[in-house]
């Protein structure tokens, strides 16, 4: 979806910005415990098999709109097999996103935003932080 939403922006002529590098995702790994690191990459390794029905399961739930199908398939797992894991690749970020999501709505026009679907399901969602912070967040259908 995002490469879709990129070219669809590039050809309209539209900015198009990141709320974060890839350098800044990269370092969120690797500034997590050594035995963290090696129990995300175990786990990654163990789930391999399964990681295309997986994601189809997540792609179909987010297609389907159904965020407590999103919430199964891709925050529960995270947050059950490591707190610290959960924290650092979803909480942490969504909490600087929605910081960024803020002042990005003290300005002035329209902007769209577009986050992978794990970052809009749970108790740490971008749109509960923002509602936290007194921000209207709804979802559209």
């Amino acid at each position: 979806m995002e490469l879709t939403l990129k070219a669809q922006a590039e050809a309209a002529g539209k900015p198009i910005h990141g709320f974060e590098t890839l350098d800044e995702q990269v370092r969120v790994l690797a500034g997590l415990p050594e035995d963290q690191q090696l129990a995300f990459l175990r786990g990654t390794l163990a789930s391999w098999d399964n990681a295309t029905t997986e994601l189809d399961q997540l792609v179909d739930a987010w297609a389907r709109g159904d965020v407590a199908a999103i919430e199964r398939y891709g925050v529960d797992g995270m947050r059950d097999e490591s707190e610290v894991i959960y924290r650092a690749l979803l909480v942490d970020r969504n909490s600087n996103w929605a910081g960024q999501i803020q002042e990005q709505l003290e300005g002035s026009g329209t902007i769209f935003i577009a986050v992978g679907a794990a970052h809009l399901a749970g108790d740490h969602s971008v749109q509960r932080i923002l509602r936290s912070r007194g921000v209207r967040a709804e979802r559209l259908q």
